[in-house]
């Protein structure tokens, strides 16, 4: 009982000594000295208080998660103006992170990501695993990170961090097929000139705060994460963003992304590996009351590599998109009013279809309930050309999809 009393007396007086900028470490030799405790009450009063401290390989650790809680109801599209009906909770993210800095120079990433399968079934893969060096700047190159492993791909992270409904489903580039978020490569980033001052205040966010623009160079597999490598082709990725007005208009940004590249998978009768190449730019434009982006790309073939015609060349594809996030004044820019417009052309050359575009449209509300768990209420529809494939895949002559459209509430978890 006695142990128990002194251990409770440590506690407390170091919140006392902690109050008053004293150090912890010294009241059980100030007990001692009073006498209030025996030497051997004071030793044996340490051990306890080591007891309670972390293992050396948990002390920096850092935990975070993000879960998309989704319930949809709507039509899926079919051959022949047919068309399914849908009526599903579902978990459509779950994803765990765990981080540790080993050095003030050397971080490390581990991600778990829960999904689906076909047949129903809630498996664990991995989305990022890497090992984190920061160099030191090196001129107007600032705040520079290489990943090495399975980590960002240059293109993804950087427009989600824009576009802030993620949960409502992947970004444009990303559901017309072209490419996912992740694969196992070597990636360097980084600013240029340093930070922008007060960013969040001006912007409305504190990703990719650079004052001049922000910059990302990657050499990757081209599988991406939930693929075998087919090939030994290794595409370069680059994307360059510029700031040019930071202090008359400090969220405007324009944006380039470039991929050079062959596909990952070759048709049975082609010769060569089809092409894997992508052109992207974008303008943005953020404050802590509207979020504004337009978007343009062309593509040869995807990095999958299954965009082919019936000899084995890449097709040409071309899209386009909007979006408009409008933050309301009540209750206290907690509620959001955001639309977005896709245009997307899966054979842009008509080598197979002459009409094989699909135009989505989605809009809906959003209330951030604290720093990024939020509630939204979406509409989501499409329309396809007579040639479209669904979204991800290959244009089918006078294909005829059916009703594409969903009602869907989500819950955001972020941690």
């Amino acid at each position: 009982m006695k142990k128990v009393f002194l251990c409770l007396l440590l506690v407390f007086g170091s919140v006392i000594c902690l109050s008053g900028n004293a150090k912890a470490e010294d009241l059980t030799d100030i007990l001692e000295k009073k006498g209030v405790i025996t030497q051997e009450e004071a030793a044996g009063a340490k051990q306890e208080k080591k007891g309670f401290e972390l293992p050396k390989g948990l002390k920096g650790v850092r935990f975070g998660g993000l879960w998309y809680l989704d319930y949809s109801n709507g039509e899926e599209p079919e051959s022949g103006d047919n068309s399914s009906s849908y009526n599903a909770f579902r978990i459509t993210r779950g994803y765990l992170t765990v981080q540790k800095e080993l050095f003030p120079w050397f971080d490390t990433r581990i991600t778990m990501d829960t999904h689906q399968d076909d047949e129903g079934d809630y498996k664990v893969r991995l989305k990022y695993i890497y090992a984190e060096l920061r160099p030191p700047d090196a001129g107007p190159f600032t705040n520079m990170k290489s990943e090495i492993g399975m980590g960002h791909m240059p293109w993804l992270d950087f427009e989600e961090h824009i576009n802030p409904f993620r949960c409502q489903g992947t970004m444009a580039i990303e559901r017309a097929g072209v490419f996912n978020s992740s694969d196992i490569g070597v990636s360097l980033r980084g600013y240029f000139g340093g930070k922008l001052e007060d960013a969040e205040a001006k912007t409305g966010s504190h990703y990719y705060d650079s004052r001049y623009g922000s910059w990302h160079l990657g050499v990757y597999n081209g599988s991406g994460y939930h693929a075998s490598e087919e090939n030994e082709n290794k595409p370069l990725e680059g994307r360059i963003t510029l700031r040019p007005l930071p202090d008359v208009a400090p969220g405007f940004q324009l944006s380039y992304l470039g991929i050079y590249g062959e596909g990952n998978d070759k048709d049975n009768f082609a010769q060569d590996w089809p092409d894997y190449v992508v052109n992207l730019g974008m303008l943005s434009y953020e404050n802590p009351w509207v979020i504004l982006t337009g978007q343009y790309f062309t593509t040869e073939g995807n990095a999958k590599g299954t965009w082919v015609d019936e000899e084995g060349e890449a097709l040409t594809t071309e899209g386009y998109s909007v979006f408009a996030n409008l933050k309301l004044p009540v209750p206290d820019r907690k509620l959001s009013v955001f639309a977005r417009y896709d245009y997307f052309d899966q054979d842009a050359d008509g080598k197979i279809g002459d009409d094989a575009n699909y135009q989505m449209f989605v809009g809906g509300l959003a209330y951030d309930i604290y720093h990024g768990n939020l509630l939204m209420l979406a509409y989501e529809t499409t329309e396809y050309g007579n040639d479209a494939g669904v979204k991800g895949k290959m244009p089918v002559p006078d294909n005829d999809l059916g009703d594409d459209y969903k009602i869907q509430a989500v819950m955001q978890i972020k941690f």
